[in-house]
């Protein structure tokens, strides 16, 4: 009943807008400039998928700092999906998705035509590449709706596409702020006002973790995507048992990041970077999920952490946006530096260590990225590249030692540590960690056996044009 309500309102208060289809293109400036022109080469897509609360206009100074930063540029080329997620949008396209499971399919049918299409200028192309698939809030679950529920022109499903999925502030459990969005008010915060009743009861919470018993909602579609292989199936709530899927729901390739508080403004009292605070428009909504609830949970305003960070679940890595929003933690906020020649303003990322501290780029071009969970060891660059350079070796090897391998259409799997492909023909595994290459097949007599050092191969690779 209230679902219902909530939808007649919000239809009832849309406006006309120009909706438009879901697209992936290379991505582009706020000002429409392209961010990178040239070819895709030897590097990887990395494709980023928004959620609700706006479009590809909150990845802007991702993208710059991507611009200033070399050894980003080598390493992957970004392609933004853009998707209509609003009332106004939806109601007036017939053809728009209106559930993320749609949303899924659309952003499937837009990567099986870049696969198609020549990698050389103005078409920028695929190839035979996986992807790298970079998330905000419910664009992580559009992706997975990709990766568990899509199978592409090839055979492989969608999560065989993708080496690794990173989401920011992802609903993995649902939020119960989307079952509240009516109680609330839903002005509340603008990743809520406006959107698409479908969205918003695809976001609800799953009672994972038997938080509301009694509640009569059942977010029965996500439920489902998280009892995939491994999982062997789960009670939730008022939708009683969950059967488990047999089919792999890839939560191995999912790097997880969520926060637990807001953004509390710095005072300035010397030199150094003082960030602003998260907006009060965002502090009513973080409230109530910390204090309105008979259980408290942490959050970043829209998502609680534990849902963020995919709890429960076996994923590749979780990670914490310190003092961080949910709108601060793809966007970045705007810092003041003060130094003894004077002070500027640049952006900055939120901080990946533990005590929030700071840090600047140097010039109020620049963009802060270097102890961010962009840029910090270990974060997500640093995932993109490890990846990157596995799969970079992991293609050459299947041709240099084709005889050996007997490849065939082999995805990349992420196991125990190891970035790995497996050739049935032989019985092979060839698998990248910790900077070594491994083989294990008969001519090993099926033993895991180093081969060689992951640098050794991959300058290999790179000679050979890889």
């Amino acid at each position: 009943m209230l679902k219902a309500l909530l939808a007649t309102l919000l239809l009832a208060a849309a406006t006309i807008a120009g909706a438009a289809p879901a697209v992936l293109a290379p991505s582009r400036f706020n000002d429409a400039s392209a961010v990178d022109a040239s070819p895709l080469g030897t590097r990887v897509p990395l494709l980023l998928v928004h959620g609700l609360g706006g479009g590809n206009e909150g990845w802007e100074n991702f993208l710059r700092a991507y611009q200033q930063n070399e050894s980003w540029r080598a390493m992957f080329k970004p392609y933004s999906f853009s998707y209509s997620t609003t009332v106004a949008e939806v109601a007036q396209d017939a053809s728009a998705p209106r559930t993320i499971s749609a949303v899924g399919a659309a952003l499937r049918a837009q990567m099986q035509a870049y696969y198609d299409k020549p990698m050389a200028p103005p078409d920028f192309g695929f190839g035979k590449k996986r992807v790298v698939v970079l998330t905000h809030s419910m664009g992580g679950l559009v992706a997975r709706a990709m990766m568990q529920e899509q199978v592409f022109a090839d055979g492989q499903r969608g999560g065989d596409k993708v080496l690794h999925l990173i989401t920011l502030a992802t609903p993995h459990h649902g939020t119960p702020l989307a079952d509240a969005a009516f109680k609330l008010g839903l002005q509340t915060i603008a990743e809520i006002s406006g959107t698409w009743p479908g969205f918003i009861a695809d976001s609800a919470w799953t009672n994972y973790d038997s938080f509301d018993m009694s509640s009569a909602a059942c977010n029965s579609w996500l439920a489902k995507l998280n009892n995939y292989a491994p999982s062997t199936g789960a009670y939730l709530g008022k939708c009683g048992s969950v059967a488990g899927n047999w089919q792999p729901g890839f939560y191995e390739k999912i790097v997880a990041y969520g926060a637990r508080d807001l953004q509390s403004p710095d005072t300035p009292y010397g030199f150094g970077a003082y960030k602003p605070g998260s907006s009060s428009s965002l502090v009513p909504s973080y409230a109530y999920l910390h204090d309105g609830l008979t259980r408290s949970y942490g959050n970043d305003a829209v998502v609680p952490f534990v849902s963020a960070q995919f709890d429960g679940v076996a994923i590749f890595r979780r990670g914490e946006a310190y003092s961080c929003d949910h709108r601060y933690i793809r966007r970045g906020y705007r810092q003041t530096v003060y130094s003894w020649k004077g002070s500027y303003d640049e952006w900055a990322f939120c901080s990946a260590t533990v005590g929030n501290s700071t840090y600047t780029s140097g010039s109020a071009s620049g963009y802060a990225a270097s102890g961010s969970i962009f840029g910090a060891a270990g974060g997500i660059i640093d995932t993109i590249k490890t990846a990157t350079e596995a799969e970079r070796v992991l293609d050459w090897v299947q041709v240099a030692y084709g005889a050996l391998l007997q490849p065939g259409s082999s995805p990349t799997s992420i196991g125990l540590g190891f970035y790995y492909r497996y050739y049935p023909a032989t019985h092979s595994y060839v698998g990248v960690k910790d900077g070594m290459v491994y083989y294990l097949g008969p001519a090993s007599n099926q033993q895991l056996v180093a081969v060689a050092t992951l640098a050794n191969f991959l300058a290999m690779a790179r000679a050979a044009g890889y």
